[in-house]
């Protein structure tokens, strides 16, 4: 009797989960057991979902290519209610961004673009914008010319955002107006400096006011409208050392896809 009582309330497994459907960009993948893989997206609808898709890796795996890194698509995954996990029922390609992958070094931009959402946005903390600043990012990168401008502008559009945004028209300090021509960037205060307040982090570094001003146009350009500004090598340096530093202090994490842009930068 009490056997059949237990019985008559146990719900099957699948029933237990629903069908989501949405556009996501595969950000990460990683092998699972013999044949599975772990993917992570970023979704339009749910933001970060990381979902187990089952004998990925075996020969006639019914996905073929469609989940590989940096692939746009329609996702069909079911939900499993307080689970870390979900679980790949379909994707169906979109894009796979080939211009990218066609080149060495585009394709490692993009992979440094893709690691800094998973470093920043947390799992179902849905942003609609921030999807669709990548997707336009990935759309740009195939074909911009000034790749590490690109990089520029998505950090800083990116950090705009996720609520990280740097100050940088007035002191993050005593919001007085910066007016002396080289500033001061303080990572761990989060923007600019002014000459009294310079001494609330010994850490900061100078950059010049062109710079500064750069930024600021980037924060207001659209991606595809990058090619209409011009940055020189000294700005390129400050740009670069400045946001790695601000990010860096920000995730506490180190991008793995950094290390291979250092060396591609270090080639001939």
């Amino acid at each position: 009797m009490i056997a059949k009582s237990i019985h008559h309330f146990v719900v099957p497994f699948y029933y237990q989960m629903s069908v989501q459907k949405t556009h996501a960009i595969v950000i990460r993948t990683f092998p699972l057991g013999e044949f599975d893989k772990i993917i992570t997206f970023y979704t339009a609808d749910f933001g970060k979902v990381r979902a187990v898709a089952r004998s990925i890796r075996r020969p006639k795996s019914r996905f073929g290519g469609s989940l590989e890194l940096l692939n746009y698509g329609t996702l069909l995954f079911f939900e499993r209610p307080n689970r870390d996990l979900q679980i790949v029922n379909n994707f169906d390609l979109i894009d796979a961004f080939d211009g990218i992958k066609a080149d060495f070094d585009r394709t490692v931009y993009g992979c440094y673009l893709a690691e800094l959402i998973d470093a920043i946005e947390s799992e179902r903390s849905i942003n609609r914008n921030v999807f669709e600043l990548l997707r336009g990012a990935f759309d740009t990168l195939g074909d911009v010319h000034d790749i590490t401008l690109l990089a520029r502008a998505f950090e800083l559009k990116f950090l705009d955002l996720t609520g990280y945004a740097p100050q940088l028209s007035h002191c993050v300090v005593c919001a007085s107006p910066v007016l002396n021509p080289t500033l001061l960037f303080s990572s761990r205060l989060g923007g600019l400096l002014c000459t009294g307040c310079a001494d609330k982090d010994t850490n900061a570094v100078p950059i010049v006011r062109g710079s500064c001003e750069l930024m600021k146009q980037i924060r207001k350009s659209d991606l595809r409208y990058l090619a209409r500004l011009r940055a020189s090598d000294l700005n390129h340096r400050e740009l670069k050392s400045v946001l790695s530093s601000f990010i860096s202090y920000h995730t506490e994490r180190t991008l793995k896809s950094l290390k291979l842009i250092e060396n591609l930068e270090t080639l001939p």
